[in-house]
């Protein structure tokens, strides 16, 4: 699935949700704690530089991943919100591109994208809340193995510091709960080292993050 028809969906569910709403706004004001959880997902968007020390035209990209995402904002003003971003591990698929694309899945790797981002919430005290931010992303990976064709060969992925932009939008169901929505890009670049003397590569992530969700706030 597209990044635009992931958008189109994350708005479809929202815009349905909103038969759900009632009048009764749940507000947010300075000092409330907001926690989401739901369905989370990461679509990277880049791929590895060419890997010359195998093949001509060689390449390597990371497929689409789902987890359960959470996420927790301190409302530091009533407009101003600082969130951090958190998941159980994503489990990716690495597959071969450009002159070894018929190799298939050649590696896999788990990856944790921890992010935070200060937010501006447009209209905290409606029943329709949109806000936008932006930060900083940190993503750590491990279980990394090769398969496949790559089976006992060495993989090993830096970690990744990176600027991160996210927008959103909260949908009051009740007084105390509402759903939410929420799209980030994350700027991820790793690099890749093959083991047998192939050689270390970078390979860039930069993936698009969708949530769907549910709420309340303490």
């Amino acid at each position: 699935m597209t990044s635009q028809a992931k958008i189109s969906l994350v708005s479809a569910a929202l815009l349905a949700s909103l038969g759900l709403a009632s009048g009764s706004a749940l507000a947010v004001q300075q000092g409330d704690i907001l926690v989401r959880a739901g369905v989370a997902n990461v679509s990277p968007t880049g791929e590895s530089d060419e890997l010359t020390s195998i093949a001509a035209g060689a390449k390597v990209e990371a497929d689409d991943a789902t987890s359960l995402g959470i996420n927790f904002t301190y409302m530091a003003t009533d407009n101003i919100g600082v969130e951090l971003l958190a998941a159980w591990p994503f489990s990716h698929d690495i597959n071969g591109m450009g002159s070894i694309s018929g190799l298939g899945k050649v590696a896999e790797t788990d990856q944790l994208p921890p992010t935070v981002t200060v937010q501006w919430h447009f209209m905290p005290s409606n029943n329709i809340r949109p806000f936008v931010g932006a930060g900083v992303n940190y993503t750590t990976f491990f279980n990394t193995q090769t398969t496949g064709a790559l089976t006992g060969v060495g993989l090993d992925l830096d970690s990744s510091w990176g600027l991160a932009a996210e927008a959103g939008v909260d949908i009051d169901i009740n007084s105390d709960w509402f759903v939410s929505g929420q799209v980030w890009y994350m700027d991820i670049d790793t690099d890749a080292t093959i083991g047998n003397g192939i050689g270390t590569y970078s390979v860039s992530i930069d993936p698009w993050a969708y949530m769907i969700g549910i709420g309340t706030k303490f």
